[in-house]
């Protein structure tokens, strides 16, 4: 787990990661969109792995252009085709895909094939205080960094779309009329608000939430 620094979050934008299909445009991908129904049920955290890469690969092409190998803007239907060969090695098991540290090792050996060395960086603590997620994440953005969450169980049924779900973090925001931390991910090529302080504090010790991204 990364060392607690005090959270900068007052500068930070949303990350925008667009996917253009004609005139219509996505937030991230969509697990909906594999081709095969079994990859559709079990899609969220390949979705979530090609979400990264392709963002790396576009915003830092000097580093990272080979992990996503299409040109120019992203459209759906080259996005697609990155999902599908992602899921070759972001490999869901029965269950879904339900460890940080397997989804890091797979995103590591895609990577990896393609001749980048890749850093990741966990927050899996389940003791983890809100203020260590705020800094997890607003370092990562502070950085112009996605970052993934893996949700399992959670006791608040408002958020049963978001249990058992991988997502990717696009943006954190404070609402100065609550005083509450807002997240935005992208999921289901859509973006979402989620109350991070609900989301974080209302969980039970058995509750898991993870979260990861790569340098």
């Amino acid at each position: 787990m990364d060392n607690f620094i005090t959270p900068n979050y007052t500068n930070l934008e949303n990350i925008k990661f667009d996917i253009y299909d004609a005139e219509i445009s996505y937030h991230g991908g969509n697990q909906y969109w594999f081709p095969k129904k079994f990859n559709q049920l079990s899609g969220c955290g390949p979705v979530a792995a090609a979400n990264l890469t392709a963002y790396l690969s576009q915003t830092f092409p000097d580093k990272y252009t080979a992990l996503y190998p299409y040109k120019g803007i992203v459209n759906k239907k080259d996005f697609v085709q990155h999902m599908v060969e992602i899921r070759k090695y972001v490999k869901p098991g029965f269950r879904g895909l339900t460890s940080v540290h397997k989804f890091s090792d797979y995103v590591l050996a895609f990577a990896k094939e393609r001749g980048i060395s890749l850093v990741p960086h966990i927050l899996d603590d389940k003791t983890a205080s809100i203020e260590e997620a705020i800094n997890f994440i607003s370092k990562a953005l502070s950085l112009r960094l996605p970052t993934a969450i893996l949700v399992l169980t959670h006791p608040i049924k408002e958020f049963k779309e978001y249990s058992w779900h991988w997502m990717t973090i696009t943006g954190l925001k404070l609402n100065s009329k609550d005083n509450i931390f807002y997240i935005s991910v992208s999921t289901y090529g859509e973006q979402r608000e989620i109350n991070l302080d609900i989301l974080w504090n209302k969980r039970r010790p058995k509750d898991v939430i993870n979260l990861a991204y790569f340098t």
